[in-house]
């Protein structure tokens, strides 16, 4: 009995060992094959050119003049003659307060005129005819001198009517309420029928903003070569803003006095055309600023600088399709760019996509043809 079971326990280990033996064999053939299958990375090549050195800010659109229009006499509101939100230019009627108070007033003080002009020929005359009676032995020279002062007087009166009549007038121009400045008009602050009081009541914010500013925060430690920069003539900036396909060009136009010591930063301003009204008040931008130039600088794109425990590395594709491992040097990073001042030699080319998958001695092939160092993206 002992016999079939021994010789049943075989058959079947045989039959074990058969199965794993050919299982083993497409294993080992399918490993094999992955590790010679090439892993698709994209590549740059290596270039020395020119390189600035820019400093980098984060900023807010400011208007050059921001003006909030107020009525000048006590009143209502008859009319509002602007688009809400839409360019207004200097002198530009932007609402209408009840001229009738005013119109009337200047009737008024037209009619006074009037009147002074008349007691003022009255007594003219009055002092000519008694000049003549005082020659003649007819009056006494204090009746002259008062009539001689009546004159005066009424003429004087007359005066100070006619500045009445043009403080009349100013006040009836008053009644329309123009834009000091060119740039856009926002809401109106106070409905037609509104009343408002002279200097007072807000009537529109308008904003000036050709040109406009962008304020932003210079660290300290920057601000040697941002002055040695602005010794040298006019320093230009360039900002780029959500949204806006390409970048706006202006120039620094200002830097405070002094450095904020709770920031350690310092406050400065660049000015910008906006010609087109890209720039709103308010809008956040990025604004870079050239204050220096490296000279003939290897230059490779930043995302090919991989961090390792011993500092910045790269991975260089050989011309067998395989890639080594390069420990470099970093000088400076500049708006996607990374300026190596050890470790490559222009020509060669450097992974920028699909390091994660690499080692030294990976075998490797283009997924698409190499670009140039100086562009940010293969």
């Amino acid at each position: 009995m002992k016999l079939p079971l021994v010789a049943g326990a075989a058959v079947l280990a045989g039959i074990a060992i058969s199965q794993a033996w050919h299982l083993a064999v497409p294993v080992v053939s399918r490993k094999t094959s992955a590790q010679a299958i090439p892993i698709s990375v994209s590549v740059a090549i290596v270039e020395r050119r020119d390189l600035p050195i820019l400093i980098k800010a984060s900023g807010r659109a400011e208007a050059k003049a921001s003006v909030t229009v107020k009525s000048r006499l006590d009143g209502q509101v008859a009319a509002i003659l602007f688009m809400e939100g839409k360019a207004v230019s200097k002198g530009q009627v932007l609402l209408r307060m009840d001229p009738a108070p005013s119109a009337a007033n200047l009737r008024q003080t037209k009619a006074l005129v009037a009147r002074d002009e008349a007691q003022l020929e009255k007594f003219v005359n009055d002092f000519q005819r008694n000049t003549e009676l005082f020659d003649q032995g007819f009056i006494s020279k204090s009746g002259l001198g008062q009539s001689e002062a009546d004159m005066h007087a009424a003429r004087a009166t007359l005066k100070a009517d006619q500045a009445n009549v043009d403080l009349a007038r100013l006040q009836l121009e008053f009644t329309n309420v123009v834009s000091p400045v060119n740039g856009v008009a926002g809401a109106a602050l106070l409905p037609a029928g509104g009343a408002a009081r002279a200097n007072d009541t807000a009537l529109v914010v308008v904003n000036q903003v050709q040109p406009i500013y962008i304020s932003f925060s210079v660290p300290e430690i920057e601000l040697v070569r941002l002055k040695h920069a602005m010794a040298k003539g006019v320093v230009s900036v360039t900002t780029s803003v959500l949204g806006s396909a390409a970048d706006l060009t202006g120039q620094l136009v200002f830097i405070d006095n002094a450095v904020d010591p709770t920031t350690g930063a310092i406050l400065a301003k660049a000015s910008f055309a906006n010609d087109k009204g890209e720039l709103t008040p308010g809008q956040f931008s990025v604004v870079k600023i050239p204050v220096d130039r490296m000279s003939n600088a290897i230059v490779v794109p930043t995302m090919a600088v991989e961090g390792g425990l011993n500092g910045p590395f790269v991975f260089v594709m050989k011309p067998d399709s395989t890639v080594e491992i390069r420990q470099i040097s970093v000088a400076a990073e500049v708006d996607g760019l990374s300026a190596v001042s050890s470790g490559l030699a222009p020509g060669e080319r450097v992974v920028t996509a699909g390091q994660a998958h690499l080692r030294a001695g990976s075998q490797v092939s283009l997924a698409s043809a190499p670009s140039s160092g100086s562009l940010r993206s293969p």
